[in-house]
């Protein structure tokens, strides 16, 4: 996915989780999170700054981060609740949030266990997981990873369950070929009730979030 436009201009401590070798902020204007130890060394060869941690014990005290990104990532985790509460931990009052999710679980397929996934959102449940954490949906965006052609999603599946170096090396040089190509995704501002029906035939979206503190 290429990069995100965001709703808002960027101030504060801007943070990427999760970015892997493919980060989607600049990597002059972000700090950036991985549980790989090979991710994190070539990102600091390229002059981004990086710290090997882990989304539920992110090193921050409370409410630091003004503006967190997470893309292609909450539906790896085992436990999305304990992830949510360590997001809205470090998310400063009124800081941003924005992440990717695939939509849906009737559109669970191989894809989808080959890559990794513990589950597809319901929207409406990823709309209740993150407002029972203080995050308040501004905006978002349809977007999927998964090919539109069945046949090129079987087929990339099954090349990750049979030669995954091959599968994973052509897919990183093929994302980073859209990537640089790609224009960034757009935003729009929009309601809980505007996303729920707009994304109901969506593969997925970029979602984001505000996050009201408690007083």
């Amino acid at each position: 996915m290429p990069g995100v436009r965001a709703l808002a201009k960027a101030e504060g401590l801007q943070v990427e989780i999760g970015c892997g070798l493919r980060p989607r902020l600049p990597l002059a204007e972000a700090l950036f999170f991985d549980v790989s130890p090979t991710a994190c060394t070539k990102l600091r060869r390229a002059g981004a700054r990086v710290i090997r941690a882990s989304i539920d014990a992110l090193p921050f005290a409370s409410g630091a981060v003004s503006q967190l990104y997470l893309f292609d990532i909450l539906e790896h985790v085992s436990d999305d609740v304990g992830a949510a509460r360590e997001l809205a931990r470090v998310s400063a009052a009124n800081g941003w949030l924005v992440l990717s999710t695939p939509l849906h679980g009737h559109r669970w397929d191989a894809f989808d266990r080959v890559a990794g996934h513990a589950r597809r959102y319901e929207p409406r449940a990823l709309v209740d997981l993150l407002c029972e954490f203080g995050f308040t949906l501004e905006g978002f965006a349809p977007f999927g990873m998964r090919p539109r052609s069945a046949w090129l999603a079987r087929l990339g599946a099954y090349y990750l369950v049979h030669w995954p170096r091959t599968a994973f090396r052509f897919q990183e040089r093929f994302l980073r070929l859209m990537q640089s190509r790609a224009q960034p995704t757009q935003l729009r501002r929009a309601g809980v009730d505007e996303f729920l029906v707009q994304v109901a035939n969506a593969d997925g979206a970029v979602t984001a979030w505000r996050h009201r503190r408690p007083d």
